[in-house]
């Protein structure tokens, strides 16, 4: 029963942040930039809550359902990339410099190699 409580609250917070990214999305689009702005704001924003919250949180108990609820959930379905900026810091808060460096790397790395290699499949196999 915990896993499915524990399910519910991620996807209930994670619908929210997903729409407040598209709303931030369709705002941003109105500048009409050739610049992805709304991902920029979500992304930089998303990384400013969830170091505003962690710390907040960390002196405040809030229950294991509220933390996925608005970490995993929320700021999950707002940016994945304000969880992956807050493991790297906490690897550098925790003065383990190499895990925090080679994360960067790897991750960033790995990630754009990927989306080549999924457009490559894409245009390779799947678009014939």
């Amino acid at each position: 029963m915990h896993i499915i409580v524990s399910l519910a609250v991620v996807a209930m917070g994670g619908a929210l942040g997903s729409s407040c990214r598209f709303i931030i999305a369709l705002i941003a689009d109105k500048a009409a930039l050739q610049f992805p702005l709304g991902t920029f704001i979500a992304n930089i924003f998303g990384c400013f809550l969830i170091g505003l919250l962690w710390s907040y949180f960390e002196r405040i108990h809030i229950s294991h359902e509220f933390r996925l609820m608005l970490f995993t959930g929320f700021l999950g379905g707002f940016t994945t990339f304000s969880t992956f900026a807050r493991e790297s810091y906490s690897f550098f808060k925790a003065g383990e410099m190499y895990h925090a460096v080679s994360y960067l790397l790897v991750s960033n790395v790995l990630g754009i190699a990927m989306i080549a290699l999924g457009f490559f499949i894409s245009q390779r196999f799947l678009l014939r």
